[in-house]
């Protein structure tokens, strides 16, 4: 049998504290650092990753159309046209102005016009 005893106790319960604290000083330095920047070079990483994340739905959207052009009636759509319809608008909304626009104007111009200016 496994008996705690009181110094045991005071011994995991200070661990914890430091674990706590340890994880909130992390939680600050990555939104100051990442988040609350300034830095154009920082700026114009946030503004890929974000592409990347919202390229993954548009390329979800995209393999959902493909299924159903290479298998009409497939389960995502049950032959629902309006379904379908609304998945193409979506895929090409999200994948020019979540994905090309942020990556133009926001991942390279962020990063490279700074550079350029002087």
């Amino acid at each position: 049998s496994f008996k705690v005893s009181v110094n045991n106790y005071f011994y995991y319960l200070d661990k914890v504290k430091k674990l706590f604290t340890y994880l909130n000083d992390l939680r600050k330095h990555i939104l100051k650092k990442y988040v609350y920047t300034i830095n154009h070079k920082r700026i114009a990483i946030n503004y890929l990753y974000f592409s990347m994340v919202t390229g993954l739905s548009g390329a979800a959207l995209a393999t959902m159309i493909r299924m159903e052009l290479a298998h009409p009636g497939s389960p995502f759509f049950k032959g629902d046209s309006l379904r379908y319809l609304q998945v193409i608008t979506a895929h090409g909304l999200i994948m020019v102005f979540f994905v090309v626009v942020p990556i133009l104007f926001g991942g390279f111009a962020n990063f490279l016009i700074p550079y350029h200016v002087g």
